[in-house]
């Protein structure tokens, strides 16, 4: 009498645990399987930058930081002052800009493998507004990517444009 209900109350856990596995979606629902971005560093101060001095270069990590692929899905800034790249491994993107400003690749998509970094490199131009253009700044470019908690990340700088 006790080895069956031993043998069955096995056998129920072995039908629960089957049907457990057999319901549980593949890695989204894991815990840390999930793709996670992160930018190092979130900004940049640039301080007073000067118009005749030219265009300044800033460059940004971006690295999956979770346990899934990361698909980054689309680049774009907030200014046509500022252009962006990422570049993975030899790899570099198009270059992208404001939405409606110069050309911005309409499909386009690069994907970075768990622990994986590439670089973003922005260029500010602070003589593209011309003498409207001094004073305090604030220009972001904006990730797109699977990452559920952070669907759009930023990597942002501000400063004082001078003559």
């Amino acid at each position: 009498m006790q080895k069956t209900i031993i043998s069955i109350v096995l056998i129920g856990g072995a039908i629960f645990l089957v049907g457990k596995i057999m319901t549980t979606p593949p890695e989204a629902s894991r815990p840390g399987a999930a793709p996670r971005i992160e930018i190092s560093p979130s900004e940049y101060d640039l301080g007073q930058v000067s118009m005749a001095q030219g265009k300044i270069t800033r460059v940004y990590q971006v690295k999956n930081v979770g346990e899934g692929p990361l698909k980054l899905s689309a680049i774009w800034t907030s200014c046509a002052c500022t252009t962006a790249a990422l570049k993975i491994d030899q790899k570099t993107s198009p270059l992208f800009g404001m939405p409606g400003h110069g050309v911005n690749p309409a499909f386009w998509s690069e994907t970075l493998a768990p622990g994986q970094a590439g670089e973003l490199e922005v260029v500010f131009d602070p003589a593209f507004h011309g003498p409207t253009g001094l004073g305090e700044i604030v220009r972001v470019v904006y990730l797109e990517s699977n990452d559920k908690a952070r669907p759009r990340s930023e990597a942002k700088f501000f400063g004082e444009v001078i003559p």
